[in-house]
Protein backbone atom coordinates (compact mmCIF):
# COMPACT_ATOMS: atom_id res chain seq x y z
CA UNK A 1 0.00 0.00 0.00
CA UNK A 2 1.09 3.40 -1.00
CA UNK A 3 2.17 5.70 1.96
CA UNK A 4 0.86 9.14 3.04
CA UNK A 5 2.39 12.21 2.15
CA UNK A 6 4.89 13.86 4.73
CA UNK A 7 3.66 16.88 6.66
CA UNK A 8 5.95 18.96 5.05
CA UNK A 9 4.93 17.88 1.57
CA UNK A 10 1.05 17.85 2.22
CA UNK A 11 1.20 21.35 3.10
CA UNK A 12 3.27 22.43 0.02
CA UNK A 13 1.42 20.19 -2.48
CA UNK A 14 -1.58 18.36 -1.56
CA UNK A 15 -2.63 15.60 -3.88
CA UNK A 16 -6.05 15.38 -2.66
CA UNK A 17 -8.21 17.63 -0.82
CA UNK A 18 -11.72 17.47 0.34
CA UNK A 19 -13.84 20.50 1.57
CA UNK A 20 -16.82 20.35 3.82
CA UNK A 21 -19.65 22.81 3.41
CA UNK A 22 -23.34 21.33 4.35
CA UNK A 23 -25.28 24.34 3.69
CA UNK A 24 -27.06 26.89 3.25
CA UNK A 25 -27.01 28.48 -0.14
CA UNK A 26 -25.15 31.67 1.11
CA UNK A 27 -22.29 29.73 2.95
CA UNK A 28 -22.08 27.68 -0.23
CA UNK A 29 -21.58 30.71 -2.78
CA UNK A 30 -19.51 32.65 -0.08
CA UNK A 31 -17.11 29.35 -0.02
CA UNK A 32 -16.45 29.48 -4.26
CA UNK A 33 -13.51 31.91 -3.40
CA UNK A 34 -11.91 29.29 -1.06
CA UNK A 35 -12.28 26.72 -4.17
CA UNK A 36 -11.18 29.73 -7.03
CA UNK A 37 -7.93 29.97 -4.61
CA UNK A 38 -7.54 26.21 -4.25
CA UNK A 39 -7.50 25.52 -7.47
CA UNK A 40 -5.13 28.22 -8.59
CA UNK A 41 -2.20 27.34 -5.92
CA UNK A 42 -3.04 23.55 -7.07
CA UNK A 43 -3.61 23.62 -10.19
CA UNK A 44 -3.00 19.38 -10.57
CA UNK A 45 -4.63 18.73 -6.90
CA UNK A 46 -8.13 16.67 -6.66
CA UNK A 47 -10.37 18.97 -5.26
CA UNK A 48 -13.50 17.60 -3.98
CA UNK A 49 -16.44 18.88 -2.32
CA UNK A 50 -19.25 17.34 0.00
CA UNK A 51 -22.47 19.57 0.62
CA UNK A 52 -26.31 18.48 1.28
CA UNK A 53 -27.58 17.22 -2.07
CA UNK A 54 -30.33 20.30 -2.17
CA UNK A 55 -27.65 22.73 -2.51
CA UNK A 56 -25.70 20.80 -4.96
CA UNK A 57 -26.65 22.71 -8.13
CA UNK A 58 -24.58 25.60 -6.45
CA UNK A 59 -21.47 23.92 -7.39
CA UNK A 60 -22.60 21.81 -9.95
CA UNK A 61 -20.32 23.43 -12.98
CA UNK A 62 -18.17 25.21 -10.60
CA UNK A 63 -14.45 24.59 -13.01
CA UNK A 64 -12.38 23.96 -9.57
CA UNK A 65 -14.35 20.82 -8.56
CA UNK A 66 -13.21 17.52 -9.46
CA UNK A 67 -16.24 15.43 -7.76
CA UNK A 68 -19.08 16.46 -5.56
CA UNK A 69 -20.44 14.52 -2.56
CA UNK A 70 -24.04 14.82 -1.70
CA UNK A 71 -25.05 13.97 1.78
CA UNK A 72 -28.72 13.42 2.13
CA UNK A 73 -30.19 13.99 5.29
CA UNK A 74 -33.09 11.52 5.31
CA UNK A 75 -30.46 8.65 4.63
CA UNK A 76 -29.38 8.62 8.33
CA UNK A 77 -26.30 7.28 9.82
CA UNK A 78 -26.46 4.42 6.97
CA UNK A 79 -26.46 7.27 4.16
CA UNK A 80 -22.95 9.10 5.95
CA UNK A 81 -21.13 5.45 7.00
CA UNK A 82 -21.33 5.22 3.12
CA UNK A 83 -20.23 8.03 2.68
CA UNK A 84 -17.35 7.85 5.29
CA UNK A 85 -16.32 4.71 3.22
CA UNK A 86 -16.26 6.50 -0.11
CA UNK A 87 -13.93 9.21 1.47
CA UNK A 88 -11.76 6.81 3.23
CA UNK A 89 -11.25 5.01 -0.24
CA UNK A 90 -9.92 8.41 -1.64
CA UNK A 91 -7.23 8.71 0.90
CA UNK A 92 -7.41 12.50 1.03
CA UNK A 93 -4.39 14.81 2.10
CA UNK A 94 -5.98 17.47 3.37
CA UNK A 95 -9.94 18.07 5.09
CA UNK A 96 -10.77 21.41 4.71
CA UNK A 97 -13.96 21.67 7.32
CA UNK A 98 -15.67 25.01 7.00
CA UNK A 99 -18.70 24.09 8.47
CA UNK A 100 -17.65 22.90 11.89
CA UNK A 101 -20.63 20.82 13.25
CA UNK A 102 -21.36 17.38 14.76
CA UNK A 103 -22.06 16.00 11.09
CA UNK A 104 -19.27 17.75 9.16
CA UNK A 105 -16.92 16.42 12.26
CA UNK A 106 -18.12 13.22 11.51
CA UNK A 107 -17.45 13.33 7.89
CA UNK A 108 -14.05 14.81 8.44
CA UNK A 109 -13.22 12.25 10.89
CA UNK A 110 -14.10 9.29 8.45
CA UNK A 111 -12.08 10.39 5.91
CA UNK A 112 -9.16 10.04 7.67
CA UNK A 113 -6.87 12.40 6.58
CA UNK A 114 -3.97 13.48 8.00
CA UNK A 115 -4.67 17.12 8.02
CA UNK A 116 -7.49 19.06 8.57
CA UNK A 117 -8.11 22.86 8.30
CA UNK A 118 -10.79 24.76 10.28
CA UNK A 119 -12.16 28.20 9.74
CA UNK A 120 -12.44 30.30 13.08
CA UNK A 121 -15.97 30.91 14.30
CA UNK A 122 -15.29 33.80 16.63
CA UNK A 123 -17.91 32.13 18.96
CA UNK A 124 -17.35 33.30 22.23
CA UNK A 125 -17.00 37.38 20.66
CA UNK A 126 -20.05 36.32 18.46
CA UNK A 127 -21.98 35.07 21.96
CA UNK A 128 -20.70 38.80 23.83
CA UNK A 129 -22.11 40.46 20.74
CA UNK A 130 -25.55 39.14 20.80
CA UNK A 131 -26.52 38.43 24.34
CA UNK A 132 -24.48 41.97 25.64
CA UNK A 133 -23.46 44.03 22.99
CA UNK A 134 -20.19 44.02 23.66
CA UNK A 135 -18.28 44.19 19.96
CA UNK A 136 -15.08 42.62 19.72
CA UNK A 137 -15.93 41.70 15.87
CA UNK A 138 -15.26 45.09 14.69
CA UNK A 139 -12.20 43.83 13.14
CA UNK A 140 -12.93 40.40 12.31
CA UNK A 141 -12.71 39.01 9.07
CA UNK A 142 -16.24 38.44 6.91
CA UNK A 143 -17.05 34.75 6.31
CA UNK A 144 -15.99 35.09 2.61
CA UNK A 145 -12.44 35.58 4.22
CA UNK A 146 -12.84 33.54 7.01
CA UNK A 147 -13.05 30.48 4.53
CA UNK A 148 -10.47 31.42 2.52
CA UNK A 149 -7.81 32.03 5.47
CA UNK A 150 -8.81 28.45 6.59
CA UNK A 151 -6.66 27.07 3.83
CA UNK A 152 -3.75 29.82 4.64
CA UNK A 153 -1.29 26.80 6.07
CA UNK A 154 -1.24 25.35 2.24
CA UNK A 155 -0.08 28.73 1.16
CA UNK A 156 -3.16 29.77 -0.45
CA UNK A 157 -3.68 33.81 -0.50
CA UNK A 158 -7.19 35.38 -1.20
CA UNK A 159 -7.42 36.79 -4.57
CA UNK A 160 -9.67 39.15 -3.19
CA UNK A 161 -12.32 38.34 -6.23
CA UNK A 162 -16.10 38.14 -5.88
CA UNK A 163 -17.69 35.06 -4.97
CA UNK A 164 -18.93 32.87 -8.17
CA UNK A 165 -21.39 30.84 -9.32
CA UNK A 166 -21.71 29.15 -12.99
CA UNK A 167 -24.51 27.15 -15.08
CA UNK A 168 -25.18 26.44 -18.75
CA UNK A 169 -27.05 27.53 -21.59
CA UNK A 170 -29.73 25.16 -20.75
CA UNK A 171 -30.54 27.10 -17.35
CA UNK A 172 -30.21 30.26 -20.07
CA UNK A 173 -33.05 28.85 -21.67
CA UNK A 174 -35.04 27.89 -18.97
CA UNK A 175 -34.43 31.15 -17.40
CA UNK A 176 -35.90 32.55 -21.23
CA UNK A 177 -38.78 30.56 -20.78
CA UNK A 178 -40.27 31.26 -17.66
CA UNK A 179 -39.71 34.79 -18.29
CA UNK A 180 -41.61 34.71 -21.25
CA UNK A 181 -44.07 32.50 -20.34
CA UNK A 182 -44.67 35.00 -17.26
CA UNK A 183 -45.46 37.82 -20.17
CA UNK A 184 -42.08 39.61 -19.86
CA UNK A 185 -41.59 41.07 -23.69
CA UNK A 186 -38.05 40.74 -23.85
CA UNK A 187 -37.48 44.19 -23.67
CA UNK A 188 -39.03 46.00 -20.13
CA UNK A 189 -36.12 45.95 -17.70
CA UNK A 190 -36.61 43.60 -14.90
CA UNK A 191 -36.28 44.20 -11.27
CA UNK A 192 -36.67 41.38 -8.54
CA UNK A 193 -37.56 40.93 -5.34
CA UNK A 194 -36.25 38.52 -2.50
CA UNK A 195 -38.92 38.64 0.10
CA UNK A 196 -38.54 35.46 2.42
CA UNK A 197 -35.95 34.52 4.97
CA UNK A 198 -34.87 31.50 7.41
CA UNK A 199 -36.49 33.69 10.51
CA UNK A 200 -39.25 36.60 10.55
CA UNK A 201 -36.37 39.09 11.72
CA UNK A 202 -34.58 39.15 8.87
CA UNK A 203 -37.66 39.48 6.69
CA UNK A 204 -38.54 43.01 5.54
CA UNK A 205 -42.53 43.56 6.30
CA UNK A 206 -44.50 42.16 2.90
CA UNK A 207 -46.74 44.96 2.70
CA UNK A 208 -43.21 47.10 2.27
CA UNK A 209 -42.11 45.15 -0.73
CA UNK A 210 -45.81 45.44 -1.85
CA UNK A 211 -45.31 49.39 -2.01
CA UNK A 212 -42.08 49.08 -3.04
CA UNK A 213 -43.57 46.80 -6.24
CA UNK A 214 -46.22 48.89 -6.97
CA UNK A 215 -43.29 52.02 -7.26
CA UNK A 216 -41.16 50.11 -9.14
CA UNK A 217 -44.29 49.31 -11.78
CA UNK A 218 -45.25 52.60 -12.06
CA UNK A 219 -41.34 53.22 -13.37
CA UNK A 220 -42.28 50.96 -15.94
CA UNK A 221 -39.95 47.93 -14.94
CA UNK A 222 -40.97 44.28 -15.07
CA UNK A 223 -41.24 42.42 -11.54
CA UNK A 224 -39.79 39.35 -10.95
CA UNK A 225 -40.40 37.56 -7.44
CA UNK A 226 -38.02 34.88 -6.99
CA UNK A 227 -37.45 32.61 -3.42
CA UNK A 228 -37.66 28.96 -2.70
CA UNK A 229 -40.98 27.05 -1.81
CA UNK A 230 -41.25 28.78 1.61
CA UNK A 231 -41.40 32.27 -0.27
CA UNK A 232 -44.37 31.28 -1.77
CA UNK A 233 -47.27 32.31 0.37
CA UNK A 234 -45.14 36.06 1.10
CA UNK A 235 -44.62 36.22 -3.27
CA UNK A 236 -48.05 35.08 -4.00
CA UNK A 237 -49.06 38.20 -1.55
CA UNK A 238 -47.23 40.36 -3.35
CA UNK A 239 -47.69 39.52 -7.10
CA UNK A 240 -51.87 39.39 -5.98
CA UNK A 241 -51.68 42.74 -4.73
CA UNK A 242 -50.03 44.36 -8.41
CA UNK A 243 -51.54 42.44 -10.52
CA UNK A 244 -49.91 43.20 -13.97
CA UNK A 245 -46.10 42.75 -15.14
CA UNK A 246 -45.17 41.00 -11.97
CA UNK A 247 -44.29 37.31 -11.95
CA UNK A 248 -43.48 34.95 -9.58
CA UNK A 249 -40.61 32.28 -9.47
CA UNK A 250 -40.93 31.68 -5.64
CA UNK A 251 -40.23 27.57 -5.41
CA UNK A 252 -40.98 27.18 -9.52
CA UNK A 253 -37.03 27.29 -10.48
CA UNK A 254 -34.30 25.76 -9.93
CA UNK A 255 -31.46 26.88 -7.43
CA UNK A 256 -28.93 27.80 -11.04
CA UNK A 257 -32.37 29.04 -13.39
CA UNK A 258 -33.11 31.64 -10.75
CA UNK A 259 -29.19 33.03 -11.38
CA UNK A 260 -29.81 32.84 -14.70
CA UNK A 261 -32.78 34.83 -13.74
CA UNK A 262 -31.12 37.58 -11.90
CA UNK A 263 -28.21 37.87 -14.79
CA UNK A 264 -31.13 39.62 -16.84
CA UNK A 265 -32.53 41.40 -13.89
CA UNK A 266 -31.31 45.25 -13.46
CA UNK A 267 -31.27 44.69 -9.26
CA UNK A 268 -32.40 42.86 -6.63
CA UNK A 269 -34.06 44.02 -3.35
CA UNK A 270 -33.36 41.68 -0.89
CA UNK A 271 -33.33 40.38 2.86
CA UNK A 272 -30.33 39.14 4.28
CA UNK A 273 -30.64 35.92 2.37
CA UNK A 274 -28.71 33.34 0.28
CA UNK A 275 -30.61 34.78 -2.53
CA UNK A 276 -28.43 38.38 -1.84
CA UNK A 277 -24.96 36.51 -2.28
CA UNK A 278 -26.23 34.55 -5.84
CA UNK A 279 -26.92 38.16 -6.22
CA UNK A 280 -23.08 39.46 -6.17
CA UNK A 281 -21.89 36.12 -7.39
CA UNK A 282 -23.64 37.03 -10.97
CA UNK A 283 -22.94 41.08 -10.43
CA UNK A 284 -26.22 41.98 -10.31
CA UNK A 285 -27.26 45.58 -8.24
CA UNK A 286 -28.21 44.70 -5.00
CA UNK A 287 -30.32 46.68 -2.25
CA UNK A 288 -29.63 44.69 1.15
CA UNK A 289 -32.15 44.94 3.88
CA UNK A 290 -31.13 44.22 7.22
CA UNK A 291 -33.08 43.49 10.39
CA UNK A 292 -31.74 41.81 13.10
CA UNK A 293 -28.27 41.03 11.91
CA UNK A 294 -25.26 43.38 11.20
CA UNK A 295 -22.03 44.09 9.58
CA UNK A 296 -19.69 42.78 11.93
CA UNK A 297 -21.17 39.07 12.20
CA UNK A 298 -19.53 38.35 8.79
CA UNK A 299 -22.65 38.09 5.69
CA UNK A 300 -23.06 41.77 4.87
CA UNK A 301 -22.44 42.33 0.86
CA UNK A 302 -18.83 42.54 -0.46
CA UNK A 303 -19.51 44.23 -3.83
CA UNK A 304 -19.04 48.05 -4.53
CA UNK A 305 -22.72 47.53 -6.10
CA UNK A 306 -24.73 46.58 -3.78
CA UNK A 307 -25.52 48.82 -0.68
CA UNK A 308 -27.28 47.75 2.98
CA UNK A 309 -30.37 49.68 4.32
CA UNK A 310 -30.45 49.23 7.91
CA UNK A 311 -31.65 50.62 11.32
CA UNK A 312 -28.49 51.95 12.88
CA UNK A 313 -29.99 53.71 15.87
CA UNK A 314 -30.88 50.45 17.36
CA UNK A 315 -29.33 49.14 20.66
CA UNK A 316 -30.57 45.86 20.43
CA UNK A 317 -29.33 45.16 17.42
CA UNK A 318 -28.20 42.20 16.83
CA UNK A 319 -30.52 40.10 18.94
CA UNK A 320 -28.99 36.79 17.22
CA UNK A 321 -26.63 35.87 14.65
CA UNK A 322 -29.39 34.02 12.62
CA UNK A 323 -32.84 35.72 13.16
CA UNK A 324 -35.62 34.78 15.29
CA UNK A 325 -39.28 34.25 15.05
CA UNK A 326 -40.39 37.45 16.46
CA UNK A 327 -39.00 40.74 17.35
CA UNK A 328 -38.20 40.09 21.42
CA UNK A 329 -38.91 43.60 22.08
CA UNK A 330 -42.29 44.04 20.57
CA UNK A 331 -41.44 46.68 17.97
CA UNK A 332 -39.66 45.43 15.13
CA UNK A 333 -38.13 48.73 14.37
CA UNK A 334 -34.94 46.66 12.74
CA UNK A 335 -37.29 46.70 10.04
CA UNK A 336 -40.10 48.71 9.92
CA UNK A 337 -38.38 51.76 10.53
CA UNK A 338 -36.70 51.46 6.43
CA UNK A 339 -39.65 52.68 4.32
CA UNK A 340 -40.43 52.12 0.81
CA UNK A 341 -39.45 55.60 0.00
CA UNK A 342 -35.91 55.02 1.22
CA UNK A 343 -35.44 51.83 -1.00
CA UNK A 344 -36.75 52.94 -4.06
CA UNK A 345 -34.91 56.07 -3.84
CA UNK A 346 -31.44 54.28 -3.25
CA UNK A 347 -32.70 52.07 -6.32
CA UNK A 348 -32.81 55.60 -8.76
CA UNK A 349 -29.49 56.50 -7.26
CA UNK A 350 -27.80 53.16 -7.75
CA UNK A 351 -29.43 52.17 -10.98
CA UNK A 352 -28.19 56.53 -12.67
CA UNK A 353 -25.45 55.66 -11.29
CA UNK A 354 -24.54 52.31 -13.12
CA UNK A 355 -25.54 53.74 -16.66
CA UNK A 356 -23.16 56.88 -15.75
Amino acid sequence: MASRQSGASILSQPKKILVIRLSSIGDIILMTPLLRNLRRHFPEAQIDVVTKAVFADLLRHHPAVDHHYEVVPESGSAGLNELGASLRDQRYDVVLDIHKNFRSFQITRAARAPLVLRHKKFLVRRWLYVQFKWNLLRDAPSIRRRYVDAAAPLGVVDDSLPAEIFWTDQENRKAEEALRAGDWNGETPIIALAPGAGFFTKRWPVEYFTEAAKEILQRRNFVVILGGPQDQILAEQIRKSVKRNCVSFAGQTSLLVTAAILKKCRALITNDTGLMHIAEAVGVTTIAIFGSTTRELGFFPQLKTSCVLENVNLRCRPCSHLGKSKCPRGHFLCMKAITPEQVFTLLDDLLKNRKS
